[in-house]
This record gives C-alpha cells, sequence and structure tokens, in this order.
C-alpha cells in the first residue's frame, strides 16, 4: 500500500478519536441538565441579583446551590428551570415582598413561586425555612413541576401549596412545624403526592380541596394537630393507599363530595382525642381512624363511582376506628382489618356497617407466617402495614405486615408443634403452630387450636374450620369466629378502658345512597372552596442568591471540535505540500 495512504489514513483516525473523546466528555458534563447552561449559585450574591439570573436565564437552564445558608431569599421563577443543591443548602426565607413578586402583584411571601410560565421546572435537595412567612414554596398553574427530596420547616399557611395545576410531582420531601397544613393541594389533578414525611404541623398533614385524579401514596403523616388527610369540597377519581397516618386528631377526615376515589391499604392507628379543639365554631371530632364530615357525599351502594374504603389497618384509635357523621345516612366500609377477632369488638360506630378482616397462618420453613384474609376467605396483598406480637414457647417476636403478610424467622423445626399466641386487641389469642419442611414458603395454613374462651384464634388449615370462618354473619362471642359484616355491635371506646369500650350501637341497614349525585352540583374542577377551602394562601419568602459572579458552565466542545479539524487540515495540507517537492 502507498505510504502516503497510509499516513493520511492514520491522520484521519487520530482526529475521529479525538472528536469522540470530546463527544464522551460532553455527555458527561451534561448529567445535572440534558439541556441548557448551568450555573453555580453562592451566597454573596443578593436575593436581587439570584432573581436577575433567573430571568435572564433560559428554559431548562440548570441552578445549582452551592453555599451552605442563604439568608433574606424569596424567588419567583417564571420559566422552566432546574434549581437543585448537592450541598444540603439552606434557604432563610425574607418576611417581605420581593419587588418581583410586587411586579406580579403576588401578595404572598414565600421562598420560591413557580409561575405559569415554569411548567416543567424542578426543585430539589434544599432546605426551606420559613418561620414568619406564608409558604416554602407555591406552585401556581404550573403543570409538570417536580418538588422533590427538599425540606420545608415552617410557615404560616402550609410547608408547600400546589393550585391550579396538573401532573405536579410532590415525592421525598420531609415537611413539618408549619402553623397551618403541611400540604395543601387546591383544583389540582393528575398528580402524585409520594413518600413524603409530613409532621408536627398546626393544622392537617395534607389538605386538599377541589382534586381529581390524583395519587396520594406512601407518604408517613404524624403528630399533626388536626387530620392526618382532609378531603374537602370535591374529590374525584383519586388514589390514596400505603400512606401510614398515626398520632393525629383523626388518621383521615372525609369531608367531600367523592366520587370514584379509592382509599385501600392505608394504616391509620393511635390518632388521639383532644375535647380542647374547636373547629368552625363548635367542638372538633377528634380521635378517630377515619372520620366523615357532614360534608361527604357519593355515589349509590354498587354504583362504580361509590367511595371505596377497604383493606385499610384501623386500629388503637382512641375513640373510634371509623365513624359516619350522625346527620347522614348509614354508609358500609369494606373489609378492614381492626384489630379484633370479635365481630363485637371493632369499635366502629353504629353509622356505619363494617367488613370484619381475619388473620391466619401460612406454613413457612425454619419459621411462621401469617396472613390476612378478607370477608370472602381470599389472601389479601394489597394492604396496611401493622406490627403485631407474636410468642411462640415463650420467645417473643415482633410480625411486621407488608402487602397482607408477615413472617418470622424462628428457626422452628419442621418435625415439632409449637404453641402460638399473637396479640390481637391487647389479648392473647392461642393456636397451635407447625412449620413448614419444604420450600421458604409453602402457604399452607397451620393447625389452629382452641383458645381460653373455647373460640377458634386464627384460621387453621381444618376444612371446616375455614368453611365456618368464610361464612357471613355476626360472631358477636360465638364458638367459632365467623367472618362477615358486622352489622348489629359496633363499639365505642370507652374514655375509662386502655383498649376497648361498650356496645353503641343497634342494628341497622345500609338502605340510603348517602348522597346518590356526588358531583352533581357541578364540575369536579370548578367552584370556589366556600367553607372547605385549604387555608388562605400566604406572603412571598425572600430568598438569599448565590455569589456575584455565578459561574456559568459553557459548552465549549464545538470550539474544540471545530480545532482538531483545522489542525488536522493543516497537517494534511502541510504533508501533500512536502510531497509535492
Amino acid at each position: 500500500m502507498n505510504k502516503k495512504v497510509i499516513i493520511l489514513f492514520f491522520i484521519c483516525f487520530t482526529g475521529l478519536l479525538l472528536v469522540s473523546c470530546v463527544n464522551a466528555n460532553e455527555i458527561n458534563n451534561n448529567t445535572l441538565s440534558s439541556h441548557g447552561n448551568s450555573y453555580q449559585i453562592t451566597d454573596d450574591l443578593s436575593n436581587g441579583d439570584i432573581q436577575v439570573l433567573l430571568d435572564n436565564a433560559k428554559d431548562d437552564d440548570t441552578f445549582e446551590f452551592t453555599s451552605k445558608v442563604y439568608k433574606n431569599i424569596s424567588l419567583v421563577v417564571d420559566k422552566r428551570l432546574n434549581i437543585v443543591s448537592t450541598a444540603d443548602s439552606i434557604i432563610q426565607v425574607s418576611d417581605g415582598i420581593s419587588t418581583k413578586s410586587q411586579n406580579l402583584s403576588i401578595d404572598k411571601t414565600f421562598g420560591f413561586y413557580f409561575t405559569n410560565n415554569s411548567g416543567g421546572s424542578r426543585l430539589s435537595g434544599i432546605t426551606i425555612i420559613s418561620d414568619l412567612n406564608d409558604y416554602g414554596v407555591i406552585v401556581d398553574s404550573s403543570d409538570n413541576t417536580t418538588i422533590k427530596n427538599n425540606k420545608l420547616t415552617g410557615s404560616q399557611n402550609a410547608g408547600i401549596l400546589i393550585k391550579d395545576s396538573n401532573y405536579v410531582e410532590v415525592s421525598f420531601n420531609s415537611i413539618s412545624k408549619s402553623f397551618g397544613d403541611g400540604l395543601q393541594l387546591k383544583n389540582v389533578g393528575f398528580s402524585s403526592v409520594k413518600n413524603n414525611t409530613i409532621s408536627y404541623n398546626q393544622r392537617s398533614g395534607i389538605e386538599t380541596s377541589n382534586i381529581n385524579n390524583n395519587t396520594i401514596v406512601y407518604n408517613e403523616i404524624h403528630h399533626n394537630v388536626l387530620n392526618g388527610i382532609t378531603l374537602q369540597n370535591k374529590s374525584y377519581g383519586n388514589i390514596i393507599k400505603h400512606n401510614n397516618a398515626y398520632e393525629n386528631l383523626n388518621g383521615i377526615f372525609i369531608n367531600s363530595t367523592s366520587r370514584y376515589d379509592i382509599i385501600n391499604a392505608n394504616s391509620f392507628t393511635s390518632n388521639r382525642k383532644n375535647p380542647s379543639i374547636k373547629e368552625t365554631g363548635g367542638v372538633y371530632e377528634t380521635g378517630n381512624g377515619l372520620l366523615f364530615g357532614s360534608g361527604f357525599t357519593t355515589a349509590r351502594e354498587k354504583s362504580p363511582g361509590r367511595l371505596e374504603v377497604k383493606y385499610n389497618v384501623l386500629a388503637h384509635n382512641e375513640m373510634y376506628q371509623a365513624k359516619n357523621n350522625p346527620d347522614l345516612p348509614v354508609f358500609k366500609l369494606g373489609d378492614n382489618w381492626f384489630d379484633s377477632t370479635d365481630d363485637s369488638n371493632t369499635f366502629v360506630c353504629p353509622m356505619l356497617l363494617a367488613g370484619i378482616m381475619k388473620m391466619g397462618t401460612i406454613s413457612v420453613k425454619n419459621g411462621i407466617g401469617l396472613q390476612m384474609y378478607d370477608n370472602s376467605g381470599q389472601a389479601v396483598k394489597e394492604f396496611g402495614t401493622f406490627d403485631t406480637k407474636v410468642n411462640i414457647d415463650g420467645n417473643q417476636y415482633t410480625a411486621k405486615f407488608v402487602n397482607g403478610k408477615a413472617t418470622i424467622d424462628a428457626n422452628l423445626d419442621p418435625d415439632k408443634e409449637y404453641d402460638i399466641e399473637v396479640m390481637i386487641g391487647g389479648e392473647p389469642v392461642k393456636y397451635t403452630y407447625r412449620a413448614a419442611s419444604g420450600e421458604k414458603e409453602d402457604n399452607q395454613d397451620s393447625t389452629t387450636s382452641q383458645n381460653q374462651e373455647g373460640q377458634n384464634g386464627l384460621w387453621g388449615n381444618s376444612p371446616d374450620d375455614m368453611a365456618d370462618s368464610t361464612q357471613g354473619g355476626s360472631a358477636k362471642g360465638s364458638g367459632n369466629l365467623q367472618n362477615g359484616t358486622s352489622r348489629s355491635a359496633h363499639f365505642a371506646n370507652s374514655e375509662k378502658s386502655g383498649v376497648f369500650g361498650t356496645n353503641a350501637s343497634g342494628s341497622f341497614q345500609d338502605s340510603s345512597d348517602n348522597g346518590e349525585s356526588a358531583l352533581t352540583n357541578g364540575d369536579i374542577e370548578a367552584g370556589d372552596a366556600s367553607n372547605g377551602e385549604v387555608s388562605k394562601e400566604g406572603k412571598a419568602y425572600e430568598i438569599v442568591p448565590p455569589s456575584k459572579i455565578s459561574k456559568e458552565v459553557t459548552d465549549t466542545s464545538g470550539l474544540v471540535v471545530l480545532s482538531i479539524v483545522s489542525l488536522l487540515g493543516c497537517l494534511i495540507y502541510g504533508y501533500r505540500r512536502k510531497s509535492e517537492f
């Protein structure tokens, strides 16, 4: 082969290799933001300086807060921007209204305000302290915006307010110590609230008004002065699942016109009573796992739009596990767990009919398996989470239910029968258990013995036992625990009793539609919140901006490639000139 051709080939190959390296470096440098420029914001910038940078940015630009503390900050996001911190930056919100807010006629104080031009923005990794301000974050008419991995403390009205927006994600945030609600959703649709911890707020953890087709899932909601979750006004097509609401005044308060809503597989436990709490001019109902307000209506029984409430854990609440409003007709819940083997000890108020779930056993290798069953005897796979104590031959274990099942590794001999006690309703339920000898789990029921009062403690593996336990009807102290709807023996917790109270009801039939036309008063997305409106909006905080010289990370890859191509051209030209002589 001609030596000249080989040299030219080598020069071109080297050029292509250099260009490839530049492209790879470009990909690595763009991991923070796939499009746009990136800016580092330091604490020597004033709030006004940062606002100017935001206003002059282009869509998809990224602003990274790199310092530890920023003071007197209140920023309006009016474009699609990424606002992030990997340094756990702390924003101390201004108690004044910024010039930008005044120009947009915003009369609230806040840390960050996302306008209708900011759709698709992201706020992540920032701690926002807003003790004297109205809100930590406001998302106003901003679709596809993400508020993720932030910590919000303080605020007068709410840590986060989402209003008039769709497809918003609020996830993995900690929202606490607001003088109002933790999170407010007002006229919000198709959005997700997931994996947040919402606690120690002076009103509700989550309060909604006029929401549709949202998912509220896997949130820890505790120690709020009012309710864990409050549904006001209209609620349509929302899924509320796998939330753990405890140590509030009520686990969930449903005071909305509800249609196609699903409230399943949550844990509403250990919510406390406080007679001194007053709301809307009267004494507020407290201490309930689930509470219906006077504004609750839904579709007729067996209608597809009727509110669904099942597979929840409703236990250890100081008053009722579930309570209806006395002005409403009787409402029928689905199957739920009330931490009781006795249908007459469910602590459900007389204005509610309740399907009573049961606990059974499954054999697992070297251990113990517990399984939740619904009213028809079917194993439940989507269920709330709770713990119970299990005593095995004098050794105590904690069984934690996840997705309807709990497993304890106890190194049991499969050739031996064990005396087991499971704590249900504060009392030990006794039965005999044999571990599986084969695989990790064979899903076979174990043998059930009689407890001290002659009742079957849990479901066993005897076909007769299973048949008895799946029959409908009320148990009321009979020999076998019968699953079914508890119609005539609902109980309220007594103020003097530690766990259970006294019979508070007679026989009721679910003869009402409880508001046949749930949403006939108007479109779910229309209308004011009226009496149930989420707390008033607040003022906007000022946020301390990054350093005066914000460092723009510019894209120089094009220049580098051009330089390489020019250099290769010079080499080839020089080589060809040399060969002419």
